[in-house]
């Protein structure tokens, strides 16, 4: 990828809120971003995948997504091994239209079970075997719904996840449709041993509008997401007025030129406030879009009022997406034309605890 890369923020905040933007009429604009733990050359990560697209988009009918070229994986973990967390947003499961929030995990499938290898032949044009069968499971209201089966392969360089969904019209209530889903997978990934600009792909394909619905082969699109090896966000309290505290840190992503990037902070009574690959973060934004970086080097400030109690800091680096065309090869093939979008993956700085002032003694 060419150097620096060029940045727009998004101008939807949040990955929700890009899922509930469709247009009255139905389009595809389906999207992808990819958060890690760790963006170490050569370290493994845990990986959090986020995908949507609009409320009122065409509904997908199969999702591929293919690891970087160089990233190392491991997918020996026995059948019923817990891969990390799920959450996700579906219509239409309580009423037309009407969004519900569906919580779970990402559990390994036995690639043996006589019902996997059916749903993997109708999903992959009749191959049935698989390197491994990740199951979604996901529940509503207490009430566990059917898994969803994550086909997954090494295909050349590339690890590969293929999910198929069903039509809403063939979903029991009728009219159900995922329209948001974030997953994680821990102990599966390890960052390519090579510093540089490393792209998760993912490949949607919608439903035509035909009786029965079939898969719409020529409407799908591709969209990306970068991950800098390495890239880092540091914070760390610096000296201020007694009325305030301060902070200064640095941002840091291979083949990214940091000028002008605005950062969030978050803070909370608990450890870990900010948002993350694998954890919900336990805080609030404080400061959103601020801390602007200066120059090349990267550099930013924040300043809130002082702490009345213990509380811990983060800055978080998000909402950012590469400007312009996709750049490289496709990994499926597909025309680069077909390449929609180009997000940075997220990423947080080690959290900063900060106590209140000591209490001023009264003299007696």
């Amino acid at each position: 990828m060419k150097n620096p890369l060029r940045l727009l923020l998004l101008v939807v905040v949040g990955a929700i809120g890009m899922a509930f933007a469709g247009p009255a009429l139905a389009v595809y604009q389906p999207f992808m971003t990819v958060e890690q733990t760790s963006y170490k050359v050569g370290a493994p990560t845990a990986v959090d995948f986020v995908l949507g697209g609009g409320q009122n988009d065409d509904p997908s009918a199969k999702i591929t997504i293919f690891s970087p070229a160089g990233y190392g994986n491991n997918l020996s973990q026995a059948p019923g091994t817990k891969l990390g967390n799920a959450f996700a947003i579906a219509t239409g499961a309580i009423g037309p239209g009407v969004p519900s929030p569906l919580t779970g995990s990402v559990v390994v499938g036995d690639p043996a079970n006589a019902t996997l290898m059916a749903q993997s032949a109708l999903c992959r044009q009749g191959k049935t075997t698989n390197t491994a069968v990740w199951l979604l499971n996901l529940s509503l209201l207490g009430q566990n719904l059917p898994p969803i089966p994550l086909f997954v392969n090494v295909v050349g360089p590339y690890v590969t996840v293929e999910i198929c969904l069903p039509h809403p019209s063939q979903t029991t209530p009728a009219g159900v449709q995922l329209v948001y889903a974030d997953a994680a997978v821990k102990g599966v990934f390890t960052n390519a041993s090579t510093r540089g600009g490393y792209q998760w792909a993912a490949d949607f394909t919608p439903y035509d509008s035909s009786t029965p619905p079939k898969p719409n082969i020529a409407g799908t699109v591709e969209y990306r997401s970068y991950s800098g090896l390495p890239s880092s966000v540091t914070l760390k309290r610096v000296k201020s007025k007694p009325s305030v505290v301060s902070f200064a840190g640095k941002l840091s992503v291979e083949g990214l030129d940091p000028k002008g990037i605005q950062l969030d902070l978050y803070a909370g009574a608990k450890v870990l406030p900010a948002p993350g690959a694998i954890v919900g973060g336990t805080g609030k934004q404080v400061a959103k879009k601020q801390g602007k970086t200066k120059g090349s080097k990267g550099t930013f400030s924040f300043s809130v009022p002082k702490v009345k109690k213990k509380t811990y800091f983060q800055a978080r680096f998000e909402g950012y997406t590469i400007q312009g065309n996709c750049e490289g090869a496709s990994p499926a093939g597909l025309p680069l034309a077909l390449c929609k979008g180009t997000d940075l993956a997220p990423l947080n700085s080690a959290q900063v605890k900060v106590n209140p002032p000591p209490k001023k003694k009264k003299h007696k």
